[in-house]
């Protein structure tokens, strides 16, 4: 029997995506303050100060002076940014999935047009896919493709929506959003996972010869070594343990 759980697979390809959700930081850093070219005059020392103590590590310090700038009435200039970097910190060095909607919340209902909207909005999702809150998550994720289209986000948020009907045993749901990724995103990096993913639940459910089928187009199309490693260890694994399952009358 292949040792190839649904869940271990769910996570590495969240946990990848996840890693690649850790650049919005550096892209945040790039934004700066919103302002206008009539308010030149804007200071940036404080949200300066953040990005500092970020760069080296001093959370409890960044958190604290997030926090000041987010908490000031009315909001300022920087105050979008607070309060994303407030969230980032919350998640990603406390994972502090709960406290973290708050502060997210917030800029979404003073920003929802701003620069850190989106990002903000796929942070809240993935906290609740992290608290295991697959219902709220898959709400939340819906909100990311609808919201924010031509962000390159919509493969994300259906590749995720797809691990939440998983992980909830809707496997049938699971298996046709995967394919749809596929379909509608061939290009996007998360059309190889998904099509990983429907090999894997295939696996799962002890369907070899559809799950050999899966990886072969897998490895048809993917431009990822990391999936093509993956797709061919899954492989080599499938046809050394053939005549196993044959002769003891798995089904194929």
């Amino acid at each position: 029997m292949l040792n190839f759980p649904v869940e271990t697979k769910v996570f590495s390809a969240s946990t990848c995506l996840r890693g690649s959700a850790l650049l919005l930081l550096a892209l945040a850093a790039g934004f700066g303050c919103g302002r206008s070219k009539a308010a030149p005059q804007v200071d940036e020392g404080p949200i300066q100060k953040v990005r500092a103590s970020l760069a080296q590590g001093n959370y409890e310090e960044a958190l604290k002076e997030a926090k000041d700038i987010s908490s000031q009435v009315p909001p300022g200039p920087c105050t979008e940014e607070a309060l994303y970097l407030q969230g980032y910190i919350l998640a990603y060095d406390k994972s502090d999935f709960v406290d973290v909607r708050l502060p997210l919340k917030q800029l979404l209902d003073l920003y929802p047009g701003g620069k850190y909207a989106a990002p903000a909005q796929r942070l809240l999702a993935d906290c609740r896919y992290w608290l295991g809150h697959y219902n709220h998550a898959m709400n939340e994720y819906k909100k990311l493709s609808a919201n924010y289209p031509g962000k390159g986000l919509e493969g994300y948020a259906l590749l995720q929506t797809a691990h939440c009907l998983l992980l909830d045993d809707k496997v049938g749901d699971a298996l046709s959003a995967y394919r749809e990724i596929v379909e509608k995103y061939p290009t996007d990096p998360t059309a190889d996972w998904a099509q990983l993913m429907v090999a894997n639940t295939y696996l799962k459910l002890q369907n070899y010869s559809q799950a050999k089928t899966e990886l072969q187009k897998l490895m048809s199309f993917t431009q990822s070594k990391d999936v093509q490693d993956e797709a061919q260890k899954a492989l080599r694994q499938l046809e050394a343990e053939e005549p196993f399952r044959k002769g003891v009358g798995v089904p194929e």
